[in-house]
């Protein structure tokens, strides 16, 4: 196979799905090693990634041209070695200059400082924070001032983002098309109005409230105390491109908060409500 040409190999190898299989062929050759490692545009790891930042800087070596990682800590104990942390995320800058879709889950080891050396993926297109209890506001308005050509944000179980400073910078910027927010408590749906703009770009909108101890008591009313009856004009936004709502456990009366968007939505295509 070695007197093959460079281009065909390549070509063989796109058409190989397994990561399994990929791993396998790369063992058989220097050329295929090399080669694998070029065209591999995707990685998943889990808990196995011990000596954190060691291991990620070594994976990034081996697959320069990685477009998505997913980095997943469920069901991580201390036995299973060290977190990524801060440290680990200055590798995607320095090492991934193709990388354009992270996703974090259950990264305890991650702060506000960390997810700042995101600011320098310039390509980073795609974030999801899943469970990563150290993030606050001020790390995500890193993130969006940041990364500029990001489009998609998914906020999971993130409980200590507690201001939109970086909602109202994203949507002063109206980069964004696809925006994920489930069970993050500090953040309410009249937040959502201050996106401003930026709902004229959006296309996909999902917000999830976090239950808590209240929502079993009968005829309990949750009223916002940043809600000004007065100011109509804060419902005045464009929402003409929106194509996939989601909208589960808010409440909106006597408030008129989000839904003031469902008569907005002339492009709607698929719409969930759950109570």
């Amino acid at each position: 196979m070695e007197d093959l040409p460079e281009a065909l190999v390549t070509e063989i190898l796109k058409r190989i799905t397994s990561s399994s299989d990929l791993n396998s062929l790369s063992l058989v050759s220097k050329q295929l090693y090399k080669i694998e490692g070029n065209q591999r545009g995707a990685i998943h790891v889990g808990s196995g990634l011990c000596t954190a930042t060691k291991a990620l800087t070594s994976l990034c070596a081996r697959f320069p041209n990685l477009r998505k990682v997913e980095i997943d800590y469920t069901g991580w104990i201390r036995g299973h070695g060290k977190q990524l942390d801060k440290k680990g995320l200055s590798v995607f800058s320095s090492h991934c200059s193709s990388l354009t879709d992270l996703t974090l889950s259950f990264c305890s080891c991650i702060d506000d400082s960390g997810l700042g050396c995101l600011a320098y993926c310039k390509t980073l297109v795609s974030l999801r924070l899943n469970s990563t209890p150290k993030i606050t506001s001020h790390g995500l308005l890193s993130v969006a001032v940041g990364c500029t050509s990001l489009s998609a944000l998914h906020l999971i179980d993130c409980e200590k983002i507690d201001s939109v400073e970086w909602l109202e910078y994203l949507g002063r910027d109206r980069s964004l098309e696809e925006l994920v927010v489930k069970n993050c408590k500090g953040i309410n749906h009249h937040d959502f109005l201050k996106f401003g703009s930026g709902w004229m770009k959006l296309q996909k909108f999902e917000f999830e409230r976090k239950r808590g101890i209240y929502d079993c008591v009968p005829g309990d009313v949750i009223y916002d105390s940043s809600y000004d009856a007065h100011s109509m004009d804060i419902y005045d936004f464009c929402c003409e491109s929106l194509k996939d709502l989601r909208l589960a456990h808010i409440k909106t009366w006597p408030e008129v908060g989000l839904r003031a968007v469902l008569g907005k939505c002339k492009a709607l295509e698929k719409l969930c409500l759950e109570s």
